[in-house]
């Protein structure tokens, strides 16, 4: 019997879900439900058959037409992630990067990661400070298959875009943003640097703002800033000259 197109995207649902939940690789998932790598790679695009999911269920003990359920989903431009399989990344993050201007300075950022219901997307937003409305930093994007999450913020036109690898078991993520830098006066220029974004259970005042070398988090925050090129999670591409 074909499966109905509503189950088949509630089932890619679940299995996308279930993978995030259990934060396990597709190898990983591959080896639980005895299927092949290739076969798990077109599973999460919606490209199996009656026999594999009803394989999945068998392995997993779980029903993938009922536990996709009906819930809230990004729209196809986000990557049509849903809540549900998202909730790993609710909470609370410290958003760092270097100085536009002075070596061995770090700029921290209390920042929180909602799902918004009006834009049925993840939300990134600046923390408020007392009586300060929250300022928004931007809508997260999540391409199927990926291994990368992406930010991105438009105010009045002016674009940042971040990208960063997706959370680890350590709750960390590490990449770079692409925005405009204040050069002198009121002349600007395109940067690109490494950034990390990193979760914690709670933000106290001294993680974030300016981090200096004698601050208590700067070791902590260069450490993870140099990893982003040292462990090659980002890639700086440099012209030789001739």
């Amino acid at each position: 019997m074909p499966i109905a197109e509503a189950d088949r995207k509630r089932i890619v649902q679940a299995i996308r879900s279930y993978i995030a939940r259990e934060r396990i690789s597709r190898g990983e998932f591959a080896e639980r439900t005895k299927l092949g790598k290739s076969t798990v790679d077109k599973l999460v695009v919606g490209l199996f058959s009656e026999k594999t999911f009803l394989q999945i269920e068998s392995q997993l003990k779980i029903s993938l037409v009922t536990a996709g359920g009906p819930g809230e989903i990004a729209g196809e431009e986000f990557g049509r992630y849903s809540k549900e399989e998202t909730q790993n990344y609710i909470g609370d993050y410290v958003f760092a990067r270097p100085s536009f201007h002075e070596d061995g300075l770090i700029h921290a950022f209390h920042m929180e990661v909602r799902w918004d219901r009006d834009s049925s997307a993840l939300l990134v937003r600046e923390a408020a400070r007392g009586k300060q409305t929250p300022l928004q930093f931007g809508k997260i994007y999540i391409p199927r298959a990926s291994m990368h999450i992406f930010i991105l913020s438009n105010e009045h036109g002016w674009l940042k875009k971040v990208i960063l690898s997706q959370l680890d078991v350590y709750k960390r993520m590490k990449g770079i943003m692409l925005t405009m830098g204040h050069a002198f006066a009121n002349l600007y220029t395109p940067v690109a640097m490494p950034v990390v974004m990193n979760r914690y259970d709670r933000i106290e005042n001294h993680m974030v703002g300016q981090i200096d070398p004698g601050s208590r988090m700067y070791e902590e925050y260069n450490r993870d800033l140099l990893a982003v090129e040292q462990d090659q999670f980002a890639k700086w591409i440099r012209i030789t000259p001739s």
